[in-house]
């Protein structure tokens, strides 16, 4: 898949784009031919075409790809409406709380995952209007429910938890999740547009709500359903309508799928190869539903560049993050790091950096103004929470294309024991002696001292992992912004990025404990862990995480206090020296002048706790040793968090 690709057509006019629903009868998504498979079913199809004959979908239901059979609904002629709760067998909102709560839905969560395509969507919201629909719109109405599920939750949490009010909404978000998941196996055996849209976004509600296990799960369901219709195929077949929405579907799907693969380290399950789906065109849509909305004749948002812009990321991404969670997890290829990856890495990072450039004004984030809160205006509102997310993709992304040098630490110590001679890894430090990351001097001074490298590769992305983590971090110093995200579907993410970075600057914060630099990202982590006990209250993840961060907080300062309160003795290199010359040198140099007990490196090692007061003197380690050591102790502090039960 080219970036060539991405650019995409501007729709001038919506409503031109959308597909007429018939406001009686409704009727299911019929399957159109997006690209003959070769399947045997597929064969036979075309066998059967040579004839000019048709092959009936239902009595081939049963054969993988034969039809779709009676899984999804279809109008009967005998069928007649029926109240929407006797369809669900539950209780559904009325017009004017569906209609509360679309707006909800699209303020908290529709700029984050574009799922449903707005157009279409009240067309066949005006159809069930008066509370009554067919049973064939089925489909139709449990993706309305999971659409109503998650804006009631949100609902719920911009009114007080102990109100009434806020009680309320969360019953109806927990009848009306209900209602999606006890239909699950239902809505998997469709093969619709209506059931992808509804995967997505239950699956999107899990990831972020303490269920990431069935949400991967659902990731895998919906590609499959997706490829099963054709969605990954760019045929332009079938009316303006179907055909953005199709596009807008899949690359949700296609963006869901990266994140994925970062965030549970995991292949990527979309093939670029595979897909030749253009961007859907940008256009404005309507977030309003409720009758005073409406008569105010508002202005619509373009909420759809911000998807343009996140899917050219992803794929500019792409090729690396396939080796990251693909052939370079493999023990086997890990040999192939310097030269294949590095290589790969420097040219995909320039297309980022170049990315980040090029991004409209509006949905490129300012990282020294914070938003106004009192701008009502939801076009502000949505653009400004892209941008952040935009921003927070773009770091994160720049963390883990970096990460696998790190990463060959840790590996580094599972299988070498470190010992205060060990140079063995000196080589793939991110960092030479007495360079270490500088937060006091803002993100653009990264090191400390400019003091040549093993190579200018390992020390560019020893940079840009570090300014990433530094630029995610500085979110906490938004409080306005924080605060608007943490009334939307961003929450969860954000708190997941902010783990992220937090976990790098942990990391150097232990390689040199008691330097300046180590107190600058002490200052951030502490405000970063504060966040994040505040986002708690909303977000699984966001509690989880700061458990772990208070860990982490606590190794940072025992080592600390390590280093302050280490053992002071003669250093190994001048023991090995003194002993050339002889026992009497040795003996002299067991009284240590002040001037040389105070120029003691104050990097501490993580053994100091275990040799008592009686213990070696200070070793020469080499910051490789002290990185590697450093991810150990992010990896025990990590190993040996207890979760609060959900």
């Amino acid at each position: 898949m080219e970036v060539e690709e991405l650019r995409p057509a501007v729709s001038q006019d919506a409503a031109a784009e959308a597909t007429p629903v018939p406001s009686g009868r409704g009727s299911s998504w019929v399957p159109v031919d997006y690209g003959e498979s070769e399947s045997a079913m597929g064969i036979a199809r075309k066998i059967y075409r040579l004839a000019s004959q048709t092959m009936d979908d239902h009595s081939t239901s049963a054969i993988p790809d034969g039809g779709y059979g009676t899984r999804t609904p279809q109008k009967r002629a005998d069928d007649r409406r029926l109240p929407i709760s006797t369809i669900l067998g539950c209780r559904f909102p009325d017009q004017e709380a569906i209609c509360s709560l679309l707006e909800s839905f699209f303020e908290s969560v529709h700029w984050f995952s574009l799922v449903i395509y707005e157009p279409k969507f009240r067309q066949r919201l005006q159809s069930i209007q008066d509370g009554y629909a067919y049973p064939a719109e089925t489909p139709f109405l449990t993706l309305l429910s999971m659409v109503l599920c998650m804006a009631a939750w949100y609902r719920s949490q911009m009114t007080l938890q102990e109100s009434s009010d806020g009680q309320e909404w969360r019953l109806w978000s927990d009848d009306l999740l209900k209602i999606v998941e006890s239909r699950l196996v239902q809505i998997l055996d469709q093969q619709s547009i209506e059931a992808v849209q509804t995967c997505i976004l239950l699956g999107s509600h899990h990831v972020y709500h303490g269920r990431p296990s069935l949400s991967f799960a659902l990731l895998g369901a919906t590609i499959k359903i997706s490829n099963a219709i054709g969605l990954h195929r760019g045929h332009a077949r079938g009316s303006p309508g179907d055909v953005q929405e199709r596009k807008r579907v899949w690359w949700t799907i296609y963006t869901w799928d990266r994140f994925a693969s970062i965030s549970y380290g995991r292949p990527l399950s979309i093939n670029d190869k595979d897909c030749n789906v253009e961007m859907p065109a940008e256009f404005s849509e309507s977030p309003y539903f409720t009758q005073q909305s409406l008569q105010q004749d508002l202005p619509g948002i373009v909420y759809s560049s911000y998807q343009t812009q996140l899917s050219r990321l992803y794929v500019l991404a792409s090729p690396a993050l396939k080796i990251i969670f693909g052939s370079l997890s493999a023990r086997s290829a890990i040999a192939d790091l310097e030269s294949k990856y590095a290589s790969l890495i420097s040219e995909v990072t320039h297309k980022l950096v170049v990315w980040r450039r090029q991004l409209p004004q509006h949905l490129s984030l300012d990282l020294t103004k914070d938003v106004d809160l009192g701008n009502s205006d939801r076009s502000y509102r949505a653009h400004a929470l892209q941008s952040l997310s935009l921003q927070l993709t773009f770091d994160n992304l720049l963390i883990v294309l970096h990460r696998p040098f790190l990463a060959r630490q840790a590996e580094h110590l599972s299988t070498t024991a470190l010992t205060p001679g060990n140079n063995a890894v000196e080589q793939s430090s991110p960092f030479t002696p007495k360079q270490s990351p500088a937060l006091a001097h803002g993100p653009e001074s990264i090191l400390s001292q400019d003091q040549a490298s093993p190579g200018q590769q390992k020390k560019a992305s020893s940079e840009y992992w570090w300014r990433a983590a530094v630029r995610t971090a500085s979110v906490t110093e938004l409080p306005q912004l924080a605060q608007l995200a943490t009334n939307s579907h961003l929450v969860a993410f954000m708190a997941m990025n902010l783990f992220h970075s937090a976990i790098v600057l942990v990391l150097v914060a232990l390689l040199n404990p008691l330097s300046d630099s180590a107190q600058g990202v002490k200052r951030t982590i502490t405000r970063v862990f504060r966040l994040q006990e505040l986002l708690g209250q909303r977000s699984a993840l966001s509690s989880q995480s700061s458990v772990v961060l208070r860990n982490l907080i606590s190794l940072l300062l025992q080592r600390e206090g390590e280093a302050m309160l280490g053992p002071v003795g003669v250093a190994t290199t001048a023991v090995s020296s003194q002993m050339e010359q002889g026992p009497g040198a040795v003996e002299d140099s067991a009284f240590m002048s002040v001037h040389d007990t105070l120029r003691l490196p104050l990097e501490a090692t993580l053994t100091t706790s275990h040799q008592g007061t009686e213990g070696q003197p200070w070793p020469r380690l080499s910051m490789a040793q002290r990185l590697n050591e450093s991810l150990a102790y992010v990896q025990r502090g990590e190993t040996f968090c207890s979760p609060p039960p959900e």
